[in-house]
């Protein structure tokens, strides 16, 4: 049996959204009854929903990159015709690779300032080692995006030779 690596990933990651967002939904429930229950919810309730809510956007941003469902901001391929647009996609893909590596870049940043810190803990982890999310998500993402401008360069290259046909110098 030929396992699709292209099907086992996009499985992995749903299973991984679905399992922040039911977390992230059950959790934010247990306030809601403490209180009405008349008593105080725990402490660590809302620090760990901020972080469950970081980690499921960052999931979902990574996810939604593989895709290429993401939000994307691009006046370029609105602006030029569908032969040119073939041409510039790859570039555009590889632009935002560039800006996904500085964007893990500054989360690295954002650690280690955090780090200096000092920090409360979360089951016995510093809260900045949750942040990790960020720069792991930002190098997926860039991953993401160098893999969809390989994808359109190969699209774009034209192929002039059929595979019967004999190439000749």
């Amino acid at each position: 049996m030929k396992i699709n690596s292209a099907k086992l990933a996009a499985h992995v990651e749903q299973t991984i959204l679905t399992g922040l967002a039911t977390a992230l939904v059950v959790l934010s429930c247990v306030p809601i009854a403490a209180r009405w229950l008349g008593h105080t919810p725990p402490p660590w309730i809302e620090p760990l929903l901020g972080i469950l809510l970081l980690w499921l956007t960052l999931a979902g941003a990574w996810a939604a990159t593989g895709a290429q469902r993401h939000i994307c901001i691009d006046l370029v391929s609105h602006l030029l015709p569908p032969a040119a647009n073939r041409r510039v996609r790859p570039w555009i893909h590889l632009f935002t690779t560039i800006v996904t590596l500085a964007l893990a870049w500054f989360g690295l940043e954002f650690i280690r300032l955090q780090r200096s810190a000092e920090t409360a803990r979360l089951f016995g982890v510093p809260i900045w080692g949750y942040s990790y999310a960020i720069p792991l998500a930002m190098v997926g993402m860039a991953w993401r995006s160098l893999w969809n401008a390989w994808q359109e360069f190969r699209m774009a290259i034209p192929t002039t030779v059929k595979a019967n046909q004999e190439v000749r110098p």
